[in-house]
């Protein structure tokens, strides 16, 4: 098409090959054995990947998708009376146990690679007692497991470093294009043989370049998980605890795994009534997803319609075009301008055009930057 009026960003084009790929944020799961590390996984994905009373009983990654729940997303559905509804998603990744230190290699090296692919770290720590559960390989303090999973996850990242500077000091004798390079991977190896986590500098954009091909785990944002009995009680001491000891900007959150695997079980009415009853919300999910877009930069945009609406995934601060590109890639080339009120909104008017005939719905050009639950109908030309 030459040049288009239609509310694009509200409904689907006809021709999906010309789709860009939803990015999905893809999150590894981590922790020492007996954790509950694949029960969080399957609470996370109502999968059913095997668990065991015994260490090391997943012995292969487990690999899921987690719809993120939007209630908002499912009332806007209803009063647009969309034929489909998509939900964003986080992807999973439940890795084998690492072993504990003194009883073994740590990380297993055969996995290190697929967890340097992930966007950011959950970091499963144990802090409840069962004696059907034994506790031997991973204790059930969980400030002193999150101590060593620093210092693990320190050392993996500190042996990559130290064999890249090796190389590229040498390289910057003979290319001084390759100083800046050099100069940011010896400061980062420096700081992680004090045992600090990268993330907890500042490195600007060409340093975070030198570090792409290494994929360190220490800059990668963590989400700490901490798993407790269902009648723990108040959980705020460890909290705080663990906020004194894991990296500025890390983000905190209690669950129950057990009890929210058992909640896949339900129906989506029961389990709302469970947990609401329990005073746990929407649950384990909601509380990982928000923790995992704050931790990731990351929020929600909306595209609304009867044939589909949709959320999508975006890093905080992009601009309306780049919004415009994760729904069709011909909208961002050809973006005009896109039409926008923030989805609450559009929900208390009783829909899109409800809200534009409210005057609730704005216009904004190319330097738009996309806020949190904006609806966005864009205008492009091809």
């Amino acid at each position: 098409m030459s040049s288009s009026e239609l509310p694009v960003a509200r409904y689907r084009i006809p021709h999906p090959e010309g789709y860009t790929q939803v990015s999905v944020a893809r999150i590894g799961i981590v922790g020492f054995p007996n954790v509950g590390k694949t029960t969080f996984f399957n609470a996370l994905t109502g999968l059913n990947a095997p668990t065991a009373a015994h260490p090391f009983s997943t012995a292969d990654p487990n690999v899921g998708v987690a719809k993120i729940p939007d209630p908002d997303l499912d009332e806007a559905a209803r009063l647009e009376g969309s034929a489909k509804t998509v939900h964003a998603t986080l992807e999973l990744l439940d890795l084998p146990a690492m072993v504990k230190p003194g009883h073994g290699a740590g990380f297993g090296a055969r996995f290190l690679g697929r967890l340097r692919e992930m966007e950011a770290l959950a970091i499963v720590l144990r802090s409840f007692e069962d004696e059907a559960v034994p506790s031997d390989e991973s204790g059930t303090d969980a400030l002193a497991q999150a101590q060593e999973l620093l210092v693990e996850l320190t050392l993996a990242d500190l042996e990559v470093f130290e064999r890249r500077r090796e190389k590229i000091v040498k390289e910057a004798t003979a290319d001084a294009g390759k100083k800046g390079a050099a100069q940011a991977i010896s400061r980062a190896a420096a700081l992680l043989e004090e045992g600090m986590q990268l993330r907890t500098e500042h490195w600007e954009d060409d340093q975070l370049v030198a570090f792409r091909d290494m994929a360190p785990l220490t800059l990668k944002p963590a989400v700490w998980v901490v798993n407790v009995a269902e009648d723990s009680g108040d959980s705020l001491d460890i909290i705080e605890e663990l906020e004194t000891l894991v990296p500025g900007g890390d983000t905190i959150v209690v669950v129950s795994a057990q009890l929210e695997e058992e909640g896949t079980l339900l129906s989506p009415e029961d389990r709302r009534e469970l947990f609401e009853g329990l005073g746990l919300g929407q649950g384990a999910l909601d509380k990982v997803v928000r923790a995992a877009y704050r931790a990731m930069n990351l929020i929600s945009f909306y595209t609304l319609g009867p044939k589909e609406s949709h959320a999508w995934t975006i890093q905080k601060g992009a601009r309306a075009p780049d919004a415009a590109g994760k729904v069709h890639s011909d909208m961002q080339r050809g973006f005009i301008r896109a039409e926008v009120a923030p989805l609450p909104v559009v929900i208390g008017d009783g829909g899109w055009d409800e809200a534009k005939k409210a005057g609730h719905v704005r216009v904004e050009g190319k330097d738009y930057t996309v806020t949190e639950s904006d609806v966005m109908l864009v205008r492009f030309s091809v």
